[in-house]
C-alpha cells in the first residue's frame, strides 16, 4: 500500500511538471523511467508504471497546444513511420493470439505511448531546442552517477547487494536501489560512455565542467566495476571503445589497439586468469539454459509469437523452477518468441537500418567537431546497448529504462531527417 500511495503522489508531481515545465518533459520521462525499476524492486506490479504514465500524460497534454504547427512537418516525413508503424501492427496482432492476452494488452497500451514519445514528441523537443544529445548524456551520466553512489552506501553501510563467489571468496556486488546487480549494470551500460564521452565534448569551455565530467566518469566506472555485472563491464567498455575509435580516428584506433591488450594483462596479474573464467562461467551456464528454452518455445509460435511480456510464462515449461518469471536473455531471441519472426524481421529493419543510417550521417558530417561529436555520442551507446542485447532482455518500445533509453537512440537515429538531409537534430 506505501508503495502505491509513493507511486501515485510521483505520477501527480511528475504530470504536473510534465505540462507546467515543457522543456522538462523529456527528463521527466528519463527519471520516470528508472523510477519504475526501482520500485519494481520493492513491489513488482503493475502500479509500479504509475508514474510514468503520470508524467507522460502531462507532457501529452501540454504538447497538443503545439500539435497543430508541428504534425505537417511530421506529416511530410511520413515514410520515416512506416516501419514503426508495422512494428505496432504486428504487437497488435502477438496480443491478440497471445497465450496470454492480460499481459501482452499491458504492451499493446504501453508500446504506442513509449514510440510517440521518442518519434513525435522528443522530435519536436529536439526542433525546438529543448533537448539535445548532449543533454541526454548529461542526464545518464549524472543518474548514473547518483545510483552508483546510492548502490555503494547501501553495500557498505547497510550491506544490501547481491553475493557473487569470486574463487574461494564471496564478494558483495552493489545494486541498491534495484532488485538485480544487472539493473544496475544496465544502467551503467549507458551512464559509463555517455560521462566519458562528455569530457571531450568540443563546447567544454572550463577546466571545471571537464573535471566534473571526469568525476561522472569515476563514478559511473566505479558503480559498474562492483555491480559485478559481467554484461554491464563488456557493454560499456564497448560503448568507450567505438567513442575513442570513431572521434578520434586513427590515434584513437591506435590507442585502443594498445591499451586494450595492456589493461587485460593489468587486470590478469591482479587478481588471476582462473577467478575470471569461474565469474564468467557461473554466469554463462544460466543463460543457456534460457536460450535452449527460448528456442523451443518458439518451435511452437513461430509466425507471431507467445505475445509481448509473455516470454517467462512460454519458456517454464522448459526450465528448472528456479528460473521462474525470466525472459530467454538475449533480446533477439525475446523477440523472436514474444512477437514472432515476422516481429523479429520487422526489428531488424528499425535497428540495422538504424545503425547505417547512422553510420552515413557519421560519414556525411565528419568534418565538423560538434557533428562528429554528437553522432558518435549516439553510435557509441546505441553499439553500447546492442552488445548487451546479446546476454540481456530489452524491448524496443518497453517502459523501463532499459528498454527505454534504447528506443530513444533507435528513433533518434531515424528522426535525424526531421532538420534536414544533411543535419543533426537537436544540435547544441
Amino acid at each position: 500500500m506505501v508503495w502505491i500511495v509513493v507511486s501515485v503522489a510521483l505520477a501527480i508531481v511528475g504530470g504536473y511538471l510534465g505540462f507546467s515545465r515543457p522543456r522538462w518533459g523529456w527528463l521527466l520521462l528519463v527519471i520516470a523511467a528508472v523510477m519504475v525499476e526501482i520500485i519494481h524492486a520493492f513491489y513488482p506490479r503493475i502500479e509500479q508504471y504509475i508514474p510514468f504514465v503520470g508524467v507522460g500524460i502531462g507532457v501529452f497534454a501540454r504538447s497538443l497546444a503545439q500539435w497543430r504547427t508541428w504534425w505537417p512537418r511530421v506529416f511530410t516525413r511520413r515514410r520515416l513511420y512506416l516501419w514503426f508503424l508495422l512494428y505496432l501492427l504486428v504487437i497488435a496482432v502477438a496480443t491478440v493470439v497471445a497465450i496470454d492476452p492480460r499481459v501482452s494488452l499491458r504492451y499493446a497500451v504501453g508500446v504506442p505511448a513509449v514510440l510517440w514519445i521518442t518519434t513525435l514528441y522528443f522530435p519536436f523537443l529536439a526542433h525546438e531546442g529543448a533537448m539535445t544529445i548532449r543533454k541526454l548524456a548529461q542526464s545518464w551520466a549524472i543518474i548514473g552517477s547518483v545510483l552508483a553512489v546510492s548502490a555503494g552506501i547501501g553495500a557498505v553501510v547497510f550491506h544490501s547487494g547481491f553475493p557473487v563467489p569470486v574463487g574461494h571468496r564471496v564478494i558483495l556486488a552493489w545494486q541498491w536501489p534495484f532488485a538485480n546487480k544487472n539493473t544496475l549494470g544496465m544502467m551503467m551500460t549507458f551512464a559509463v560512455p555517455a560521462a566519458f564521452g562528455l569530457i571531450f565534448h568540443p563546447r567544454q569551455m572550463s577546466s571545471a565542467r571537464r573535471g566534473v565530467s571526469i568525476a561522472l566518469f569515476v563514478l559511473t566506472v566505479l558503480g559498474d566495476a562492483l555491480s559485478y555485472s559481467r554484461s554491464g563491464w563488456i557493454a560499456a567498455a564497448i560503448g568507450v571503445g567505438v567513442f575513442v575509435m570513431a572521434f578520434f580516428g586513427r590515434k584513437g584506433f591506435i590507442g585502443m589497439l594498445i591499451g586494450v591488450p595492456l589493461a587485460f594483462v593489468a587486470l590478469v596479474l591482479k587478481t588471476g586468469i582462473h577467478r575470471w573464467e569461474l565469474l564468467w562461467h557461473k554466469g554463462l551456464n544460466g543463460r543457456t539454459v534460457l536460450w535452449r528454452a527460448g528456442f523451443r518455445a518458439l518451435q511452437h509460435h513461430w509466425w507471431f509469437g507467445v505475445g509481448p511480456g509473455n516470454s517467462p510464462q512460454a519458456i517454464l515449461p522448459y526450465v528448472p523452477s528456479v528460473y521462474a518469471g525470466v525472459t530467454p536473455q538475449d533480446s533477439i531471441l525475446r523477440t523472436a518468441v514474444e512477437i514472432g519472426l515476422v516481429g523479429l524481421t520487422i526489428w531488424l529493419v528499425i535497428v540495422v537500418g538504424g545503425v547505417l543510417r547512422l553510420a552515413r550521417q557519421f560519414w556525411l558530417n565528419r568534418r565538423s567537431a560538434t557533428s562528429r561529436w554528437e553522432i558518435t555520442m549516439v553510435g557509441s551507446l546505441l553499439l553500447a546497448t546492442l552488445a548487451q542485447q546479446m546476454v540481456e532482455s530489452l524491448f524496443l518500445g518497453g517502459v523501463s529504462f532499459g528498454d527505454f533509453f534504447f528506443t530513444i537512440l533507435i528513433s533518434w537515429v531515424w528522426m535525424m531527417e526531421f532538420q534536414g538531409r544533411h543535419a543533426r537534430l537537436g544540435s547544441d
